[in-house]
């Protein structure tokens, strides 16, 4: 019953003792190919450099943040793809995913590099370790040993104790103490007095299993002699435990009763420490997440500045294209604008020559007609017929010069008070032949009081052209009458004809230059509308509209409004 509770107790103790530790050679092998490490001294820091992920990988697996030595593993670009896959394939065994590194450390096995492959035959063995495949262990140690390469105190010593813990398991007593004898040897030459506190332990362990109890207890001696000093209250506890079972099987009571009662203490330091450790633990967690809460918020917030910044980019940059693209635009349209102005003027500056030379000899021809008529007294139709041509070649020639300068601006305006009746009374008596040959119905019904604000000689083109529109539409016997009323501050001429009127279509553009909605009169002849256009033009020089609607009773009505006021 001894042998088998102290077997069962012994085999937890060197289960534990041999995986103290059992990370020290992985962590100096990666640290070797650290830049970081060999320029510093204080190699077990992280560090804010971007160039040191590889360092801060490392470290952090050796402090088993594993989540962390992955992330900076993926951030480092400067060390090689081996190297990185090695330590991701590590973490991996530590979080128990030990197949995939346990294929990818074998199909590396075979490498030429001396250091890898002996790093890789370490790494093989332990995982087999790990998973008690203890001859697979023992091969890989040893092919790990054979590698004629410098072999590091961590190196030798994780050996030696994991194959010291196999030998133990199978009970062969004597290659296990051999080992240990090898791992102690190692620890007082580096004077690392934990570790040997530790082996010594395990050997008491060793010859208390084989029931050489005076070795053993000369060995547990030693180990709490070295564990006095020490602060790891763990192995503290254990070694004391030790000796108060020593004690026991040398019946050395008191000697037991005082190893209990230090025993029991060391627990119970050992549980505060343990609960100051947790407390201060997750404090540190908390304070960790808190301060990752605020990295987070912050690099919420830059993300959003720079979300922000780019899209306000965007914008200005979209405008600015919109910008360059629009005055782009604005220089054709104005280059465009200069040479229609341009070409406008020229054709006004046309009109007005071709208009201002062909008038004078169209007037003395019309004048001679005149003399000629009222020398000879002579009514020939012929005759009568190229008087009426002339007399409208005339009219046309008057109304295309002065379009030619209302749109120039060379027309003058001198707006005064004129009275509206004597002004058509005249314009009837130019009329007068016209309306007599047609023989229409004439009548001028307005105030003789009113008296019409603008320019007077305008204000007679704008009547001439009214009425001889309403003389050469309207039949022969029709009815054209000239009549006003006062709307609001102004007064408006009626000049209402019984004529063919002008068809809804045209009325529409009426006031627009267009070559289809030319109208023929009653005698024929075509009319093409700039007599209109011209009186609506020179309507507004003088602040005045005009409006043309068909008459309900037939023919057409002109409606022309312009400022006026009453003398008594």
């Amino acid at each position: 019953m001894k042998t088998i509770n102290y077997f069962i107790y012994i085999l937890f103790l060197l289960i534990f003792n041999t995986t103290f530790g059992q990370n020290s050679y992985i962590d100096e092998w990666f640290s070797t190919y650290c830049e970081y490490c060999k320029a510093n001294t204080k190699t077990q820091q992280k560090v804010n450099v971007t160039a040191s992920a590889w360092h801060n990988a490392h470290v952090s697996f050796a402090k088993k943040d594993y989540k962390e030595a992955k992330r900076y593993v993926l951030n480092d670009r400067e060390t090689n793809d081996t190297l990185k896959l090695l330590l991701e394939k590590h973490i991996l065994v530590q979080l128990e995913v030990e197949n995939e590194a346990k294929n990818y450390f074998l199909s590396i096995s075979n490498t030429p590099n001396k250091s890898l492959k002996q790093f890789v035959y370490k790494s093989l063995g332990k995982l087999y370790f790990d998973q008690q495949k203890y001859d697979s262990t023992i091969s890989y140690y040893d092919k790990a040993i054979a590698i004629p390469i410098t072999q590091t105190h961590y190196f030798k010593t994780e050996i030696f104790e994991s194959e010291a813990f196999i030998y133990l398991s199978k009970r062969n007593y004597k290659a296990s103490d051999s080992l240990s004898q090898k791992v102690l040897q190692l620890y007082k030459k580096n004077n690392d007095s934990l570790q040997i506190a530790r082996t010594y332990s395990n050997l008491g362990n060793l010859y208390f299993e084989q029931y050489k109890d005076n070795i053993a207890k000369k060995y547990f001696d030693s180990a709490y002699n070295f564990s006095k000093p020490l602060k790891d209250l763990e192995l503290k506890s254990q070694i004391t435990y030790n000796m108060y079972l020593t004690s026991e099987v040398f019946k050395e009571h008191k000697k037991a009763i005082n190893y209990l009662k230090e025993y029991t203490i060391l627990k119970d330091s050992l549980q505060k420490q343990n609960t100051i450790w947790q407390v201060a633990k997750e404090k540190e967690t908390f304070s960790i997440a808190q301060k990752q809460a605020e990295v987070d918020i912050q690099t919420e917030q830059r993300n959003t500045f720079i979300a922000i910044s780019i899209a306000i980019l965007l914008v200005l940059l979209i405008v600015f294209i919109f910008y360059r693209k629009l005055a782009r635009q604005h220089k054709v349209i104005n280059q465009l604008n200069a040479k229609l102005n341009e070409t406008n003027a020229v054709k006004n500056q046309l009109f007005t020559i071709i208009a201002h030379d062909l008038r004078s000899p169209v007037a003395q021809l019309k004048q001679t007609f005149q003399l000629r008529k009222v020398a000879e007294n002579t009514t020939i139709s012929s005759d009568k017929n190229v008087y009426k041509i002339i007399d409208s070649l005339s009219l046309l020639l008057d109304n295309l010069l002065n379009w030619a300068l209302s749109q120039s601006d060379l027309l003058s305006v001198q707006k005064d008070w004129f009275p509206l009746w004597p002004i058509l009374s005249q314009i009837e008596q130019q009329y007068g032949a016209l309306i007599a040959e047609k023989n229409i119905e004439f009548h001028i019904k307005v105030p003789k009081s009113v008296l019409i604000f603008g320019d007077m000689e305008i204000f007679k083109i704008i009547i001439r052209n009214c009425l001889d529109n309403a003389i050469k539409f309207t039949p022969k016997g029709g009815k054209i009458v000239i009549s006003g009323e006062i709307e609001n501050e102004s007064f408006t001429v009626f000049i209402t004809d019984s004529g063919i009127g002008i068809p809804e279509k045209v009325l529409k553009s009426i006031f627009e230059i267009k070559s289809n909605k030319t109208q023929k009169d009653t005698s024929g002849r075509k009319s093409s509308g700039l007599g209109l256009m011209l009186t609506k033009s020179m309507i507004e020089l003088n602040g005045g509209s005009i409006q043309i609607k068909s008459n309900p009773a037939g023919g057409t009505i002109v409606n022309i409004s312009l400022p006026y006021k009453n003398v008594a």
